[in-house]
């Protein structure tokens, strides 16, 4: 039905229509994790960090949003023909994104950004779906967008950290067998 990803047109809503940037951080790293090689300098990755350098801006976090941003925009910049393939007009996307990491330096407050398109059929399917898959726009609370980390069920992510620190524990505490 749609000749973009799903997730990715999700990606866009929560993005545009409700600046919901830690929701679009999960559907991004969802989909990044189930149907991609998971590499971590992917235009995925750049668009995802993006979505969070939003999240940590607004909450005041210039520190970590500038240290990110700087990430993201190199992983962007090295991956401008496939956000061109994913119907972003790259050019000005990067001079935006670029615009906001100097913001940070400077710590001028949040502002909304938006992520330009110049392709006609992504705005289409963008447009479906925002229409076929959300309720009308209910704009959340800034209090709850802003702390929506913190407030979400995490237990399967900390369990699942919890799971990787304990296998690196027993790798290193394994004997090594050096031959003699």
């Amino acid at each position: 039905m749609y000749s973009y990803p799903l997730s990715y047109l999700t990606f866009l809503v929560h993005f545009h229509d409700h600046q919901d940037y830690f929701e679009c951080h999960e559907v991004l790293e969802e989909y990044w994790k189930e149907q991609t090689d998971q590499t971590r300098d992917s235009v995925w990755v750049g668009l995802i960090q993006t979505a969070v350098v939003l999240y940590h801006h607004r909450r005041g976090n210039f520190i970590g949003a500038m240290k990110l941003a700087t990430k993201a925009l190199n992983i962007l910049q090295q991956r401008q023909k496939e956000l061109t393939e994913l119907g972003i007009d790259s050019e000005t996307f990067l001079e935006v994104f670029s615009v906001r990491l100097q913001e940070l330096h400077h710590q001028q407050p949040f502002t909304p950004m938006s992520i330009p398109v110049h392709d006609a059929e992504l705005k289409n399917q963008y447009e479906l779906v925002k229409q076929s898959c959300f309720s009308p726009l209910v704009k959340e609370s800034a209090d709850y967008l802003y702390h929506k980390h913190s407030l979400r069920d995490r237990s399967d992510v900390i369990a699942a950290r919890k799971r990787s620190l304990q296998e690196k524990q027993r790798a290193r505490k394994k004997p090594q067998n050096i031959s003699q």
